[in-house]
């Protein structure tokens, strides 16, 4: 009997859950709905913020507030300095390593044509 209970509430629970589905006529879906405010207003951030103005008059609730959106649109701008330096000398990394491959093959293309030509390399084969 209590197994047949627990069967009929797990089958309830996974009848009463239904899919969602993107929103219709070219509407946004949950997902991007969430992301469009994704911003430097993480939890994280409001929170820090209503302990820092806890107690405080309007007046410095504002510039208490203000300071601090100033400070992290400041490190936002500097990691994206930070980001972009990282971007470009991976990408020169990259370039110098793409450069190297090539002078090698360029090199060894060159040594098997110059033993091709001189007969070295042919094992016993070539001038004596």
């Amino acid at each position: 009997m209590k197994r047949m209970f627990i069967i009929a509430v797990a089958l309830l629970l996974t009848l009463a859950v239904r899919p969602v589905f993107a929103a219709e006529g070219g509407g946004k879906g949950a997902s991007a709905m969430v992301c469009t405010d994704t911003s430097e207003q993480s939890i994280f951030n409001r929170v820090n913020d209503w302990f820092a103005t806890i107690g405080k008059s309007p007046e410095e609730k504002a510039s208490i507030l203000q300071e601090r959106k100033i400070e992290r649109a400041k490190r936002r701008e500097e990691n994206q300095i930070r980001n972009a330096q990282r971007e470009e000398e991976r990408l020169r990394r990259r370039q110098t390593s793409e450069d190297r491959q090539m002078e090698n093959r360029t090199r060894n293309r060159n040594r098997k044509e110059n033993r091709v030509k001189t007969g070295a390399g042919s094992r016993g084969r070539g001038k004596r």
